[in-house]
């Protein structure tokens, strides 16, 4: 006898089944909010008399405050947030912190850790800018309009929302959260909105100071048109704020690394137009630059003077066939120009504009060249591997793999070592070491006053 009830129970045990498992994927990201949230929060280091660790609800029980912030992100993306909590101040008083504290580090349940210097926290202002987006809605590289600015203390939020001034959209998704306004209108702080927090350690050592940032090239006599990098050790956090007016440089100066070096390979096609050189130097030009960031002193102010090449002396207007034959190079043979710190370079006299100059690697004195361009101008093949960061270069006798930031190269499947690891320009482009890449595909380079030639 056929079961006339057989397709209900199975759309009832479907829909019961599916009942169970949405319940568990609710049970699950619950259980996870709860995990990632934090309900305790531990005060500690030298730098406080009381170390403490406060609960939830004694955190509540505290005079609550509720701040509205502009951010902007190292990618970098302006946001709205909201938070209300507990001062920093205040809680850091309660806890007895002492007038020796010098450095504060804060650690999220998950490990995330910023540290910031106790001047930059306490005694520098902290402001919420009103129209921080004027210009651009959501470009964190076109700096906003800084009038009309509210200044702002910072806070552990035990709610708030993220992307949104509208504080009843405010939830505990993210508590406990640091919070902080900017200093100026351009100032990257959404790296230092700690989710999650558990610990802050207040210190009394002394902080360190950001290295001063080094300019490609580091001055001197350059052709007309050369275009300056500037850079640091890490590029990240740390910002380097310049001026080419003969001022000293400060926070409210030009950023030249508006993009994390931690995005840069996110942001490959627009890398080298936000992070952009500076110029084309046409005149004589002084760039004074100072790398300023968390949880360190700033740099010491740098400066470098460029005096920009005679183009009416013969040198400057020598045709490229008289000067190939002044370095001894057979014109029938292919030549490539590149000049250090310039974006132009000619194939046999044919010229053509780069994404980025050639530079020197300062801590190796090696010269480094965008691979893609000096390669394929050289016959051979280039492939990216994005995942494993290898640069692939084929020709019919020859193929070479490098990696980037790695030292260890296989030219034909033979290993070997170079002294200077191929590495990420800001411009988004791969650049590697001259001398190597192009002797091993059997081009002779000839190097002379920053003027560089390769033959084969």
């Amino acid at each position: 006898m056929t079961n006339k009830n057989k397709p209900s129970v199975c759309r009832f045990l479907i829909t019961l089944i599916g009942m169970f498992l949405l319940a568990g994927v609710l049970n699950l990201m619950s259980s996870s909010a709860v995990l990632a949230a934090s309900d305790s929060l531990e005060v500690t280091g030298d730098g406080v008399l009381n170390p403490t660790t406060y609960t939830l609800d004694q955190l509540k029980e505290m005079k609550q405050h509720r701040c509205v912030y502009s951010c902007i992100n190292t990618w970098p993306t302006k946001k709205w947030y909201v938070g209300e909590g507990v001062k920093l101040r205040d809680l850091l008083n309660d806890a007895g912190m002492t007038e020796e504290a010098k450095l504060i580090r804060f650690t999220s349940a998950d490990g995330y850790t910023v540290s910031m210097t106790a001047k930059e926290l306490f005694e520098d202002k902290r402001y919420r800018f009103p129209n921080f987006k004027s210009g651009s809605d959501g470009d964190g590289h076109i700096p906003g309009d800084p009038s009309g600015s509210v200044e702002v203390e910072a806070i552990v939020a035990l709610i708030s929302v993220e992307g949104s001034d509208n504080p009843s959209y405010m939830n505990d998704l993210n508590s406990l959260l640091l919070m902080l306004g900017q200093r100026t209108v351009t100032e990257q702080t959404g790296n230092l909105f700690v989710k999650y927090l558990s610990k802050i350690e207040v210190l009394t050592a002394e902080p360190e100071k950001w290295d001063a940032p080094q300019a490609n090239p580091p001055g001197g006599t350059v052709p007309k048109g050369t275009m300056i990098t500037l850079s640091t050790k890490n590029m990240d956090d740390d910002k380097i704020y310049y001026t080419t007016d003969c001022s000293t440089p400060t926070m409210d100066s030009p950023i030249y690394n508006w993009i994390a070096s931690r995005w840069w390979s996110a942001r490959a096609d627009v890398l080298g137009t936000i992070n952009r050189p500076i110029g084309p130097i046409t005149e004589d030009t002084t760039i004074k630059a100072i790398t300023i960031g968390p949880g360190k002193l700033d740099s010491d102010v740098v400066t470098f003077h460029y005096q920009v090449e005679d183009t009416d002396t013969d040198t400057g207007t020598e045709p490229a066939g008289d000067a190939d034959k002044d370095e001894g190079i057979d014109n029938s043979s292919l030549v490539i120009k590149l000049t250090i710190g310039s974006q132009e370079a000619a194939i046999n006299g044919r010229v053509k504009i780069l994404d980025a100059a050639p530079y020197i690697k300062a801590d190796t004195g090696r010269t480094l060249i965008p691979v893609r361009f000096v390669s394929e101008a050289l016959g051979a093949d280039v492939a990216w591997d994005p995942v494993t960061k290898k640069v692939t270069i084929n020709d019919r006798e020859h193929q070479i793999i490098l990696t980037v930031g790695s030292k260890e190269v296989y030219v034909n499947g033979d290993k070997q070592t170079i002294d200077c690891a191929p590495e990420t320009h800001p411009s988004g482009r791969t650049f590697v070491p001259l001398r190597f890449v192009s002797e091993a595909l059997k081009a002779e380079v000839v190097y002379n006053s920053g003027q560089i030639l390769i033959t084969r």
